[in-house]
């Protein structure tokens, strides 16, 4: 059956036919010779075999585009620390400890109408994902079993990628405590979301600017977030959102397999990459 992918693919068998036709090399080997000079590659081959890839990759986004792209629910998991470098926690002359690392991840779709309920509350959480122990430079660790989206620990459907919003947080701890520092952290967010998201409906600003703002809720508290004694907790590098697009969730709605995205945090003489899998 035809359909609109048709003149790409006829494109595409045309280009292989040149390949086919055209020299690779400029000077071909002969055979017996001597000190065969060095092959010089084609560049009308050259041209033709990036064409060529770029034909193929714009036939399997068009065969992927006529895949029916219903929403489904979906699940966000944080899978993997790696540790690049191990925050220093020296005694004489050496790093005594190793590292216990947590992630902090704030989760909310802003779709739901405020008459349905309170806006960054109702449909909004933060999940605390370790802390781990004993974690050394240049080591990668699976993270303990969480649920970051959906709500319930449970698959969710996304209204959109765009009124998706997942913020992350990097941290490492020392004397404060994990749990105190996810529910600041969860108010904060929820507080600016609330204070903001009305101003986002009636575009006075951007989405962008909600996610700065959120973030810089969340900024604010990170003291009071992390206290503890002897030590306070670390937070590692900037908090970061953690953003997809919709081509991407079109991609899992087609069933053509899970998004995975990492972010990279590094602050307090530390280094991390947490990993993440979006899947239906």
């Amino acid at each position: 059956m035809a359909d609109k992918c048709d003149p790409i693919r006829s494109t595409l068998h045309e280009l292989e036919v040149q390949l086919k036709n055209t020299d690779k090399f400029i000077n071909e080997p002969i055979p017996g010779e001597k000190n065969p000079p060095k092959p010089v590659l084609n560049g009308e081959w050259r041209k033709l075999d990036n064409r060529i890839k770029n034909t193929r990759a714009s036939l399997q986004a068009c065969q992927e585009s006529l895949i029916p792209k219903t929403p489904v629910p979906l699940t966000l998991t944080l899978t993997r620390f790696e540790c690049l470098d191990q925050s220093d926690h020296f005694g004489a002359c050496f790093n005594l400890e190793d590292d216990e690392p947590y992630a902090l991840v704030f989760a909310v779709d802003i779709n739901l109408p405020i008459s349905q309920g309170t806006v960054g509350a109702a449909n909004s959480k933060m999940t605390l994902v370790g802390a781990l122990s004993d974690v050394d430079e240049g080591e990668e660790y699976s993270a303990p079993a969480n649920v970051i989206w959906g709500l319930s620990n449970a698959p969710s459907r996304v209204s959109s990628a765009d009124n998706l919003i997942v913020l992350v947080a990097m941290m490492e701890e020392d004397s404060g405590s994990p749990a105190q520092a996810r529910t600041t952290l969860e108010l904060a967010a929820q507080a600016k979301l609330l204070a903001n998201v009305g101003l986002l409906a009636d575009n006075q600003i951007t989405r962008q600017e909600l996610v700065n703002r959120m973030i810089t809720g969340m900024d604010g508290v990170m003291g009071a977030a992390k206290v503890g004694a002897p030590n306070p907790d670390d937070n590692i590098g900037a908090i970061q959102e953690l953003r997809f697009s919709q081509i991407e969730l079109d991609h899992i709605y087609r069933n053509l397999g899970p998004i995975e995205k990492n972010l990279t945090f590094e602050g307090d003489d530390a280094k991390y990459i947490l990993k993440f899998r979006l899947f239906r």
